[in-house]
């Protein structure tokens, strides 16, 4: 064989193996491909502690804890001004009504002169202290009376309802009402069944819905000792304090009433689980195959719930995708939040 025939079928064999090679490189990618392509694509989150609260709404109206009456101290009296407004905040000794005193005036400054030549008649043994006495005790009966001629509230609070008419007699009915706000109770029915959980003194959240800004913070002041025939159920004041005025009377108020509660549990989502005959079952990575976990479940609550048996914290859960899954399953996963 020639030099140059030698070189060719050199060069010949190279090529050769470098084409076979190169099938065998295809094969294997193509392989690869093919693998990941049955692979089934799961969302999933670790297993986890949490708190789960159970509680049940229970709800009444917002009272005034105190409303007074003011009537007039006499019958009388004739109305000469009104002096507030249905919504007007008072504080004690804020004048309401005002009567006619003219008549009082008189008296009050004849008595008042009586009083004076007695006391210099007194003086000089002209009258005895006795009848100095009577005219002084005239004088203090008529300045109380003049007082009188102005009604004046009796609490700190809002005028909740006026009835008194210019020129007419005061009578013996209330003329102004005024409830105190600073301070609101709320009444709550509580079943047998959870008047237990409920303890004097306890601080209780209450939502208002007409005030959704705030969140108002309310104190157990009263649980009586004995149900209410009625309604089957023991009526409960919750108190809570409206420092800022946002509260008013007759308000829908609600407190939510923990029934249970269980602290440091292990909590998945309720769609992680599948029904799997007559089991319960979820589905776990490990090293990129779905592993199938019988479950025992305890507490529900919305979309959470908790695991009594078969998960361990830091477990990764499907929570997307389990539906396709069987033990076994080949997965590439995706960490719930790395594709936001």
């Amino acid at each position: 064989m020639t030099k140059k025939r030698r070189v060719l079928v050199s060069i010949f064999a190279v090529l050769l193996c470098l084409a076979l090679a190169g099938c065998g490189n295809e094969g294997t990618e193509q392989t690869k491909v093919g693998s990941e392509l049955t692979k089934i694509p799961v969302t999933v989150q670790a297993v986890h502690k949490d708190t789960l609260e159970k509680t049940i709404p229970l709800g009444g109206l917002l009272q005034a804890q105190e409303e007074v009456f003011i009537v007039a101290k006499n019958p009388a009296f004739k109305i000469t001004d009104i002096l507030v407004e249905v919504g007007d905040y008072v504080a004690i000794g804020t004048p309401l009504v005002a009567f006619d005193s003219r008549e009082l005036d008189l008296q009050l400054e004849q008595a008042q002169l009586a009083y004076q030549r007695n006391l210099e008649l007194f003086e000089i043994g002209a009258v005895s202290k006795y009848q100095l006495e009577q005219t002084e005790n005239a004088v203090k009966n008529l300045e109380l009376q003049k007082e009188n001629c102005l009604l004046l509230s009796t609490i700190n609070g809002v005028v909740a309802s006026v009835n008194a008419v210019k020129g007419q007699l005061a009578g013996s009915t209330p003329l102004v009402s005024i409830v105190d706000i600073d301070h609101l109770e709320l009444p709550i029915q509580v079943g047998e069944t959870y008047i237990s959980k409920l303890k004097k003194g306890t601080r209780m959240e209450v939502h208002v819905p007409a005030v959704e800004e705030e969140t108002f913070s309310g104190v157990i002041t009263l649980i009586p000792p004995q149900i209410n025939p009625q309604t089957k159920a023991y009526p409960v004041t919750i108190t809570l304090s409206n420092e800022k005025g946002l509260l008013k009377d007759g308000m829908y108020g609600e407190v939510r009433l923990v029934i249970e509660r269980k602290e440091d549990i292990l909590v998945i989502p309720r769609y992680a689980v599948v029904d799997l005959e007559e089991k319960q079952v979820v589905y776990v990575v490990e090293n990129e195959q779905a592993k199938m976990r019988v479950v025992e479940l305890g507490l529900t609550l919305g979309d959470q719930v908790e695991v009594v048996k078969g998960l361990h914290e830091g477990e990764m859960l499907v929570v997307e995708g389990q539906y396709a899954l069987k033990d076994g399953s080949p997965v590439i996963s995706m960490t719930r939040g790395e594709n936001k």
